[in-house]
């Protein structure tokens, strides 16, 4: 499994001194991250991160078996890799693990919940456009047919749903969790996020939700694509021992939290 990781311009990966990292798990699961300029990647650098990218299984660009690891078995591999690409900077003196940061969009966003559930190391996550409980997105998303094709029919194979669900295990969560969705968005409903952020804050754990109000499957919107940026930034401020809030205050809210 391969990652690329990218570092402000004052680190030395010859001679490390431990950052913040932010892990950015990419959507899909079937895509994945090649080398090239990201205004977010930068964005975080900017502020003293390094920033992580898994092309973890069932990721694109490494083969059909590879792709289809994932198949009807969610919550598994993909999960495996990514906590050991954030084992590897740690333990290489890159990674402070006391600031670890997870937080991804759409299938990024599944993933995110799926690690606060699996480890508490975690200083901070937020989940981004992802759908949390299959049993509840199936045939009020777009993607009941990717479902039927992955798992079967919910009521047939109702194990499967619940083992791919990070709802299920939410009990486990002790990380603080911003939770994201667009209000139109048809790929993972904002219920999704509702349900994530509700089942989360009736155990007492710090969390907040933001509906990004018109939005799709994306933040489309120039401003609301600051906003989400700035918010993310804020989110990981409020929890990094080693930052100020001050220096990750959004500016005027577009969007209900």
């Amino acid at each position: 499994v391969e990652a690329l990781a990218y570092y402000p311009e004052d680190f030395d990966p010859e001679e490390p001194d431990e950052r913040g990292l932010v892990l950015t798990i990419h959507g899909g699961p079937m895509a994945y991250d090649s080398p090239g300029f990201s205004f977010q990647d930068s964005y975080f650098t900017s502020r003293g991160y390094i920033v992580c990218k898994v092309n973890y299984h069932g990721s694109t660009s490494y083969g059909r078996d590879f792709c289809e690891s994932l198949r009807g078995d969610w919550n598994s591999l993909e999960v495996e890799d990514l906590l050991a690409g954030v084992d590897e900077l740690v333990d290489r003196g890159w990674a402070d693990p006391d600031r670890l940061f997870p937080t991804g969009f759409s299938q990024g966003g599944v993933n995110t919940a799926y690690l606060v559930t699996a480890d508490d190391r975690w200083a901070a996550a937020a989940a981004e456009h992802g759908v949390y409980d299959l049993r509840s997105s199936f045939g009020t998303d777009d993607s009941q047919n990717w479902l039927e094709a992955d798992f079967g029919l919910p009521w047939e194979n109702p194990e499967a749903y619940d083992e791919s669900s990070s709802i299920t295990d939410v009990d486990n969560v002790e990380t603080p969790l911003l939770v994201t969705a667009g209000e139109n968005d048809w790929r993972c409903p904002p219920t999704q996020a509702e349900q994530l952020y509700v089942s989360v804050r009736k155990q007492g754990v710090d969390a907040k939700l933001v509906i990004y109000p018109g939005e799709h499957h994306n933040i489309g919107d120039p401003d609301r694509a600051i906003h989400r940026l700035e918010t993310l930034d804020e989110w990981f401020a409020t929890y990094d021992p080693e930052r100020d809030v001050e220096e990750g205050q959004s500016g005027e809210p577009t969007c209900s939290s």
